[in-house]
């Protein structure tokens, strides 16, 4: 069997999901292999003999091996202006790549002139037309020297949409090269698509796919193969990424104690229109994996992959380190009112949290079902800094029930509490399709496609887009105490790079 990762999204780790299928399908005795051909297309692309029509793309071209360089050393991370030219210069030298051609790459996007990976006519026009993709020369090279049998079963996992078109141009190469293999489709983005409405259990995109599969695939790749043991335990298996460099200073490996979203009670959330039961491992099963990943893979940071590490895996953390730095989404919970156990996270590795603040203003928080108090959230940043565990801090404005007075406390709290808050992503509201919100509203259209996952609304409060980015620009991105958090975030790799940032 072969599982493939596709381009184009943030190379800094190795894909999580395809790594866990590989645990399990080996565990059952299956023969398989593993192509990260997300990194292994950046790299491609940079490796080209690109032209260069300007003295910027010149300068970048020339220097791309060293900015590769420096994102991939520690010392680098203590001098942000050397980082973000980096960073800069690996997109510029990325986009000369694709000079001429229909389509662009960048260091976490990939586009396609008049196709859009919301579109289902456009996704099996990428299929077809496998051979116009810009990556398509790697696909010749790495993937079919894998494809063996006649009947061999490929796997493929889009986790985000500027992977779509890439992973269904994917499945038809491997489909004129084997017109007879099974490709399973798979990852964050299609279980978004099926648990949301917009494809059904048991779409196949005209025969391109034996079949799709929503979450965990673990147990309905088990069916399809004719494995008997679906709920053995196994472990993530990382060993085909070993001899990939990834744009990081250290090692990070995933994982994840959980699926799903414990709260599942917000309502601007994907997972509650989803509804997707949430699973956990037992505490003791995920601190043991998290020991022999750690024994096998010696990583210099974990980035646990939760939607949220809840206050469970958190306490089983804080008693069992897991023997490397680590970070990770988590609410606002109130163990962390214990300044004692925060020292405990940090002793036991914890250098960043992932926090969704969302908005300051209570009104919004207790219409949004956040469950948290903004008197908590202060005492919970201030201790969360007392013991030198950076917040990277969510905010999201243009909900229903915001307006702008909402907006502006959110602003002054920010500001307030900017030296408790490591970084900072803020966000403009989009609405679920499938969500209850969407029944409530007068919506339309957001994006043109039958794929897209979310809609645009008339603001009850006539706090639409405009305003809200209007806003953003003139009151909340020039506040001096705000301007700093976000002159430290980092471009493009955001939270993946950030923990370096405070703990290189």
């Amino acid at each position: 069997m072969l599982l493939i990762y596709p381009p184009a999204a943030r190379s800094s780790e190795p894909p999580l999901g395809i790594a866990r299928l590989a645990g399990f399908l080996r565990g059952q005795g299956v023969e398989l292999r593993c192509l990260d051909l997300c990194l292994e297309g950046i790299e491609y692309l940079l490796g080209l003999d690109s032209p260069a029509s300007d003295t910027w793309t010149r300068g970048a071209l020339r220097r791309r091996a060293s900015a590769a360089a420096t994102l991939r050393d520690p010392g680098s991370y203590g001098n942000p202006d050397r980082y973000c030219r980096a960073v800069g210069d690996l997109n510029r030298s990325l986009l000369a790549s694709s000079a001429g051609a229909r389509a662009e790459a960048s260091l976490a996007d990939y586009r396609e002139e008049g196709r859009s990976p919301l579109v289902k006519a456009d996704l099996l026009a990428a299929a077809g037309d496998y051979a116009c993709n810009l990556f398509y020369p790697l696909f010749e090279r790495r993937i079919s020297p894998e494809l063996g049998s006649a009947d061999v079963t490929v796997g493929i996992s889009i986790c985000y949409l500027s992977q779509a078109l890439c992973g269904f141009a994917i499945a038809g190469f491997i489909k004129s090269r084997r017109p007879a293999a099974r490709v399973i489709l798979g990852g964050g983005l299609v279980t978004s698509w099926m648990e949301g409405g917009a494809i059904a259990a048991g779409e196949t995109f005209g025969g391109l796919f034996e079949a799709l599969l929503s979450g965990p695939g673990e147990v309905r790749l088990a069916d399809i193969l004719g494995l008997e043991r679906a709920d053995a335990r196994f472990h993530p298996d990382f060993d085909d990424f070993l001899g990939l460099d990834y744009f990081a200073p250290k090692r990070i490996l995933p994982f994840n104690f959980s699926w799903g979203c414990p709260w599942k009670r917000c309502s601007f959330c994907p997972e509650n229109a989803e509804d997707l039961p949430y699973r956990g491992l037992p505490a003791p099963e995920a601190i043991e994996s998290l020991r022999v990943l750690g024994m096998k893979y010696q990583p210099g940071l974990f980035h646990f992959t939760d939607n949220e590490v809840s206050p469970l895996y958190l306490r089983a953390l804080a008693a069992n380190p897991p023997g490397a730095p680590w970070y990770g989404f988590a609410r606002f919970s109130r163990c962390l009112l214990d300044p004692g156990f925060c020292r405990a996270l940090a002793a036991s590795g914890c250098v960043m949290l992932q926090l969704g603040l969302e908005s300051a203003d209570q009104g919004v928080l207790d219409a949004l079902g956040k469950g948290t108090r903004l008197d908590e959230i202060a005492t919970i940043l201030g201790n969360l800094a007392e013991a030198s565990i950076s917040a990277y801090v969510y905010a999201l404005f243009g909900t229903p029930a915001e307006d702008l007075d909402a907006a502006l406390r959110t602003r002054d709290f920010i500001a307030g509490h900017s030296a408790e808050i490591g970084f900072l992503n803020v966000a403009v509201f989009n609405l679920p399709a499938s969500g209850n919100e969407a029944r409530e509203l007068e919506t339309k259209a957001f994006y043109e496609g039958d794929l897209s996952l979310y809609l645009d609304f008339k603001h009850p409060k006539g706090w639409d887009r405009a305003a809200v980015r209007d806003f953003l620009a003139r009151d909340f991105e020039s506040v001096p105490e705000i301007r700093a958090i976000a002159r430290r975030t980092p471009p493009v790799f955001t939270s993946s790079h950030a923990p370096f940032f405070v703990s290189p």
